[in-house]
């Protein structure tokens, strides 16, 4: 298809709009006429009966006329838009705060390269500067000091890491939708769509975690280094030996209200749930699951409460507080995210530095000890919340609800560490009250921080 802007021509009159020339499924030539802003209805028609000369048609051919942005929105610029745009997402498809951001981030990427300007002034040399320019943008040019208060052209031209062919790709995928629904809005179309014709054919590997060894579980939890100096902390001590014991991912561990931990049928059981508002007191958000499979209930260790977990919540409780872990208020990633980054310095710091262990190894070391000890694999699948695969034999009956706490307990039994953990050594430095208090002081106190009103 060609597009051509027909401004000036002895055989069109002229008028300011674009003017399409192609054929059909039947070969037949067809035209498609885009009108601007100020276009005047004796204009357009005699755009279409020059069209239909130009096709050697006769006019009362169906010709398509596809109408500008209404001119009192002409002069909406695109940072207008986004705001709208990210609320309209959030209430349609309530998506992560962290999928939010970088929306956000790819459409002001896209605003700083091509200009703040009119959304009814893109064209195809905006789609060209963009395509041009996204793969030479610095990965993590927020972040690096040398880009900082740069403008794009002089950004690009430094000597670092540049935007992966999926990240770019990412980008404009995500201004497509953006730009979409912006000219929806309007009553348009827009006029090129972001690297449409760039087909990502390989994207890089990325380390594939793997369960901790003996040996390096031996070293992580070592009482000589483990919860000490800048990692003493409750969530410190209690989330890395939460999630040895059941699997449980971070954040669901790291959104645990008090209300979360109790018996089922007499059993004691932390249930994972996006129910409840938290506490506010402590500015957190609500709970998320990653999926339907994570509703559940997940029995808890008796390591766990041999170490003093229930202590450690009654103390919690009787200080006033609704969360396990009030000092994790949250982040982008969740209220985990502070916890993972302590605990992926912690096994820097104690020698663990290969990338394929981290937090998330802990559901590899627990899935491998129940298939080991032979317990099936759809209980453990319920256990650490995996939502069943394509056999379309997981799909029939109730699979959260075939096994028993009874069972589910005796899948948790299997994540035995004797001989491996020094649970004695480990008892010895669980928090003390003082260190409770403490810990809720800093939470308090962060709170006040994020909540103080600028002035």
């Amino acid at each position: 298809m060609c597009a051509t802007k027909k401004r000036s021509s002895n055989a069109v009159p002229k008028v300011g709009m674009i003017m399409e020339l192609s054929l059909d499924e039947f070969r037949r030539p067809k035209g498609k006429i885009t009108t601007e802003p100020g276009d005047t209805p004796a204009m357009v028609q005699s755009a279409v009966q020059a069209m239909a000369a130009m096709l050697n048609a006769p006019a009362e051919r169906p010709i398509e006329v596809t109408p500008a942005l209404a001119v009192s929105h002409a002069s909406k610029l695109l940072s207008d838009y986004i705001e709208p745009y990210l609320s309209h997402v959030l209430t349609a498809n309530k998506p992560t705060e962290k999928t939010l951001e970088s929306y956000r981030a790819a459409i002001a990427l896209f605003v700083d390269i091509v200009g703040d300007k009119p959304l009814s002034t893109l064209a195809v040399t905006d789609q060209n500067r963009f395509e041009d320019t996204i793969s030479e943008i610095p990965t993590n040019r927020t972040k690096i000091a040398a880009a900082r208060g740069l403008s794009i052209d002089d950004m690009v031209s430094l000597d670092v890491a540049k935007l992966s062919a999926q990240s770019a790709k990412n980008t404009a995928q995500r201004t497509n939708n953006f730009l979409k629904w912006a000219f929806r809005r309007e009553g348009s179309k827009p006029p090129f769509e972001l690297m449409g014709n760039v087909r990502i054919t390989a994207r890089s590997r990325k380390v594939q975690r793997r369960a901790f060894t003996d040996d390096e579980l031996r070293t992580l939890f070592s009482p000589t280094t483990y919860a000490q100096g800048r990692q003493q902390s409750p969530y410190m001590y209690w989330l890395p030996l939460i999630g040895l014991h059941s699997g449980m991912r971070i954040n669901e561990i790291a959104q645990l209200a008090l209300a979360d931990v109790g018996a089922r049928d007499g059993i004691a059981c932390f249930h994972v749930t996006d129910n409840g508002d938290g506490d506010e007191t402590d500015g957190r958000r609500e709970k998320r699951v990653k999926t339907d499979a994570g509703r559940r209930i997940v029995p808890v260790h008796d390591s766990l409460i041999s170490l003093g977990l229930l202590d450690y919540l009654q103390t919690v409780r009787h200080a006033g507080r609704s969360v396990l872990f009030p000092e994790l208020i949250g982040g982008r990633d969740g209220p985990g995210q502070a916890a993972s980054k302590q605990f992926a310095r912690y096994c820097n710091r104690v020698g663990l530095d290969d990338p394929a262990l981290v937090f998330h190894s802990f559901r590899h070391g627990a899935v491998s000890r129940m298939r080991t000890a032979g317990i099936a694999k759809e209980l453990s699948m319920v256990v650490v919340g995996h939502t069943p695969g394509d056999d379309v034999h997981d799909t029939y009956g109730d699979i959260k609800n075939d096994f028993s706490i009874a069972d589910r307990k005796r899948a948790i039994d299997t994540l035995r560490y004797d001989g491996v953990l020094d649970y004695a050594g480990l008892k010895k430095l669980r928090s003390t009250l003082v260190d409770v208090r403490e810990a809720l002081a800093r939470a308090r106190s962060r709170v006040r921080t994020v909540n103080k009103p600028l002035v």
